[in-house]
């Protein structure tokens, strides 16, 4: 158990998050140091009916509640939202992922909030945005991707665009978010006066695909799918060796001299159409089939061997059971064994960040469907803290 002093220890979070934004955000503050405390109405966030289930309790809702306090509050009852905003007054950020407009109905809005606590840091992760002509939309994350663009410059040449593998609109603007809230708590430090921080899942799906998107800025032109190529260098894709799939990167002209050496291609150092690093990536094809061959006699392991060795990024394409495998991932601590008070022992991802040559990661298990209430309501001396029990 880890002795340091996480830097945001002493912060009180309510997180009125459902599914995946807003809860990943407090899940990495949580990470960090910080108290959360997970409101969700009776029946539980919904993320809690996604399937597979450990003993009844949904994977999904575990994978980004680590780390927090459960409590359920009904915000259509007149008592269970006059608790919710007494706690609200007295934390020092309110995190959410509400559709635009249902904060502020609820008298949760950030304007409600601060003339009782002005030092709040207040964080609302919507669809589209505060305001504009879409502000209202619904949204989920497969409908942030297609309309960011990410599906023009996602799958095969020949093909359909694709959505990426996982929920990354989410993430990333979680992980927007979660770092636009610690700015705020350092600028209160420093004035005294909270903030109120929003977050835009498309925007920040944007942002996300900056060279690519700035590439277009410049030029006019629409980036073309590449499948596992890239438009800025090559050879870099997924090529086949003896026994299985490798990916390898050539980044720099010492690169470019070292893979030819290393393959055994010499030839192509002295082919006009292969000069530079943007002829190459005209030339991706012709590459790819050089390489291929090349790689073919000898397995993944060996030229993941003498490839690393040479300098070369290069790696196997692994599938989750290797990750889960992988020594590094190990001690990087990035699978995590905790208990649960209702699945027992559960696995849930670690966090990436590391401090002070420790991991910065709550191993606090993810809460039970309103199993902290009672004595949350008791430490914000609210109404009906004696009444509540798990669930």
């Amino acid at each position: 158990m880890t002795t340091q002093r996480r830097p945001l220890e002493g912060i009180r979070v309510l997180e009125l998050g459902a599914l995946v934004a807003a809860p990943f955000c407090g899940m990495l503050l949580a990470d960090m140091g910080a108290e959360i405390i997970k409101l969700e109405p009776p029946e539980g966030d919904m993320a809690r009916q996604f399937a597979p289930f450990v003993s009844g309790e949904s994977a999904f809702f575990m994978s980004v509640n680590r780390g927090k306090r459960g409590l359920t509050l009904n915000l259509k009852d007149p008592q269970d939202l006059a608790n919710a905003r007494e706690i609200a007054s007295q934390v020092d950020v309110v995190l959410h992922n509400y559709r635009t407009g249902v904060a502020e109905r609820l008298g949760l809005g950030y304007e409600d909030l601060r003339t009782q606590n002005p030092g709040l840091v207040y964080c609302a992760i919507s669809g589209f945005g505060p305001t504009g002509p879409m502000a209202n939309r619904p949204g989920i994350d497969l409908l942030f991707q297609a309309e960011s663009g990410m599906f023009s410059v996602t799958g095969a040449p020949d093909g359909p665009g694709v959505k990426v593998g996982t929920n990354a609109a989410d993430v990333y603007a979680a992980t927007t978010a979660a770092f636009a809230i610690s700015s705020a708590l350092l600028q209160r430090e420093r004035t005294g006066e909270g903030a109120e921080v929003h977050v835009a899942l498309r925007d920040a799906f944007v942002a996300l695909q900056a060279c690519w998107f700035s590439s277009f800025l410049a030029t006019g032109e629409q980036p073309q799918r590449l499948g596992f190529g890239s438009p800025f260098t090559a050879p870099t894709d997924v090529y086949k060796a003896k026994d299985g799939d490798l990916v390898l990167a050539v980044v720099n002209e010492r690169h470019w001299k070292i893979l030819c050496e290393e393959l055994g291609i010499q030839d192509l150092m002295s082919d006009p159409r292969l000069a530079t690093n943007e002829s190459r990536v005209h030339h991706a094809e012709l590459l790819r089939s050089r390489v291929n061959a090349a790689l073919a006699p000898k397995t993944v392991k060996e030229w993941m061997d003498r490839l690393d060795i040479a300098g070369i990024p290069v790696g196997q394409v692994m599938d989750y059971s290797m990750v889960c495998d992988d020594p590094q991932i190990a001690h990087n601590e990035m699978v995590l064994e905790l208990e649960h008070s209702q699945a027992g022992t559960i696995k849930v991802q670690g966090s990436p960040i590391w401090l002070d040559a420790e991991k910065s990661v709550s191993r606090m298990p993810p809460p039970a469907l309103g199993e902290h209430s009672s004595e949350i309501l008791s430490e914000f001396n609210c109404s009906g803290a004696e009444n509540r029990t798990v669930g």
